[in-house]
């Protein structure tokens, strides 16, 4: 049974799923003012949203990229977790995730750095991975961090971009971070997976209406960001479930039973055992898509200390 604040959480986002519904049009129909209308309402939950007493947010540059780089008084200044925001690559920003942010650098007891990493449709792919990867060598080759100080995070197309960035990062022979820790990640653009379906979408109270749209409309969820002749399903920084995580370092996965995107979940847990990366997979019962950006919940609480704990085994720890 989940917590009466959850109930309350789940009433409210389908309150305010009506009025998003309204806003967030398919990629097709999605006008540039209504884009940056959405994009202001999705930064008010980051503002309106609490934040652990202490919190500090100083904005600074990794690279070229505007980010946060937030702490709280529990936070160890030798332990780095870079967040890349949810937001299917068109919404979202360090201000929408402040008080995600905050809380998840108190209870894991980090330094969260969070990039306003480019977002379509003004900036195509491979923007983003482009950023993603500017992002975490900047850690690294200026800020004097050591890889094995460093883990990755991110929700949604956030999970995405953690996934792609360790990708390349692999592929070009660069130290790897500690570990990965992804809520909801979107592994699967072209909805090929077996809960992109209607059903699912009645219960999913942050994309089901969204993905109506797209369907009706006949596009595709990855038109924000990604032209369409540039979709490849077996090119690993389009689609991730198509890499290779061997020799990769452990990657922990979060996700709600109640989101279209639980089977991009389950798939990337099957290629991970496939590949021998050491993982943990955790589905929350009932829960939403990125559940965690209500941080008043006692599971987002408890889903951080989970995250915690993963991050205490492998930061610190030289792969």
């Amino acid at each position: 049974m989940i917590s009466k604040e959850a109930q309350k959480s789940i009433k409210r986002f389908k309150r305010a799923a009506t009025f998003i519904g309204f806003l967030v049009k398919s990629p097709k129909e999605m006008t540039p003012r209504r884009l940056r209308i959405g994009r202001l309402f999705n930064n008010l939950q980051g503002t309106v949203f609490p934040k652990v007493k202490g919190t500090t947010k100083e904005v600074i540059y990794l690279d070229d990229i505007r980010s946060f780089k937030i702490s709280t008084p529990n936070s160890d200044p030798e332990r780095i977790l870079l967040y890349f925001h949810g937001g299917g690559y068109s919404l979202g920003s360090p201000e929408s995730h402040y008080s995600l942010a905050s809380y998840l650098a108190d209870i894991t007891k980090t330094v969260v750095y969070v990039p306003d990493y480019r977002l379509g449709p003004e900036y195509k792919f491979p923007a983003q991975l482009e950023d993603g990867i500017k992002s975490y060598k900047f850690l690294i080759d200026n800020l004097g961090y050591a890889p094995e100080q460093v883990a990755i995070s991110g929700d949604s197309a956030g999970g995405h971009l953690a996934l792609i960035t360790l990708l390349k990062l692999k592929e070009d022979g660069v130290q790897l971070p500690s570990a990965l820790a992804l809520l909801s990640p979107w592994t699967d653009p072209g909805a090929s997976g077996d809960t992109y379906t209607y059903e699912m979408a009645d219960r999913d109270i942050m994309l089901g209406p969204l993905f109506k749209k797209i369907w009706k409309n006949g596009d595709q969820p990855y038109d924000y960001y990604l032209n369409q002749e540039d979709y490849d399903e077996n090119d690993k920084y389009v689609v991730p479930l198509m890499g290779n995580y061997e020799n990769c370092p452990p990657i922990m996965i979060q996700v709600g039973t109640e989101e279209l995107l639980l089977s991009d979940s389950q798939r990337l847990r099957n290629v991970l055992k496939k590949d021998n990366c050491e993982h943990e997979y955790y589905e929350w019962k009932d829960m939403y898509h990125v559940f965690h950006v209500d941080v008043r919940m006692p599971e987002t609480i408890e889903a951080f200390n989970q995250i915690g704990n993963f991050l205490r085994k492998h930061i610190g720890i030289k792969l």
